[in-house]
């Protein structure tokens, strides 16, 4: 065949595509994870209801069992498919409990950065809770906030239990919004704050009393209904907190942090 001969270009674009695209299967199962999770995000395939048999699965799509079967993996992973042997497959709803656990595998994977774009997370979302709350709260929110942050005052330095006291008095924060996704989304970067906040916290006694001090700081506002100073509060306490997680993390001593 010649340089020019059709049938040798096409060979070699073919090679070239395939290079491209690594392996058939891989690309085929890639593809055929995202159109299924198209179908579920679009409720085609609707909460609780059975899919398709992966016989079916294979005639529709036009794909191997090994394809199929991949895929299926890949989405119960996720905890969006329920599988069980001799049962059909059904749909899942996704709740904040899955995607807390997914969050920090994810995050892991980012490396020590991930704790700067966490933080800046944090900023925006509870500025604007704090903000919130200190306009929309209840009696009730402040008694489950005044008693949180005596639970966390009942604690003398960093522990399990005093971190998941400061978790809940955010979450508190949030709910009091009125707004439902505030707390979910809080709930969600929760296990990677906390896991942060066990692995920087050296258990330091003077890091638990300014903490506390900002709770009180923080819930005084909110109880006098002043948005500007609940959110300043909140944004102090955010920032002291990052920093010492951060000098931690990097083993930068305390007192140069923020030089």
């Amino acid at each position: 065949m010649t340089e020019n001969d059709p049938k040798t270009n096409l060979t070699e674009a073919s090679q070239i595509h395939q290079s491209k695209q690594g392996p058939k299967r891989k690309g085929t199962t890639a593809r055929l994870f995202d159109e299924m999770l198209h179908l579920i995000e679009s409720g085609q395939w609707g909460v609780n209801e059975s899919i398709p048999s992966e016989r079916t699965l294979m005639k529709d799509f036009g794909v191997s069992r090994i394809a199929v079967r991949e895929s299926l993996s890949m989405l119960k992973a996720l905890g969006v498919l329920n599988i069980s042997h001799g049962k059909s497959t059904t749909v899942c709803k996704m709740s904040s409990e899955t995607l807390a656990k997914l969050f920090p595998l994810m995050l892991s994977m980012e490396g020590k950065q991930s704790l700067v774009h966490v933080f800046e997370v944090r900023l925006g979302l509870e500025l604007q809770t704090a903000r919130l709350a200190a306009q929309k709260r209840t009696t009730d929110d402040l008694n489950r906030l005044t008693a949180l942050v005596k639970r966390f005052d009942s604690y003398q330095t960093d522990t399990p239990e005093s971190i998941e006291a400061d978790h809940q008095f955010h979450v508190q924060v949030a709910k009091a919004t009125g707004n439902p996704l505030f707390w979910v989304l809080l709930n969600i970067l929760g296990s990677y704050v906390k896991f942060a906040q066990r692995e920087s916290g050296k258990h330091d006694p003077e890091q638990h009393r300014r903490a506390s001090q900002a709770h009180h700081a923080i819930l005084q506002a909110i109880i006098e209904r002043d948005p500007e100073k609940s959110q300043q509060e909140m944004e102090k306490h955010l920032r002291d907190a990052h920093l010492i997680t951060s000098a931690e993390q990097n083993r930068i001593p305390r007192q140069w942090a923020g030089k």
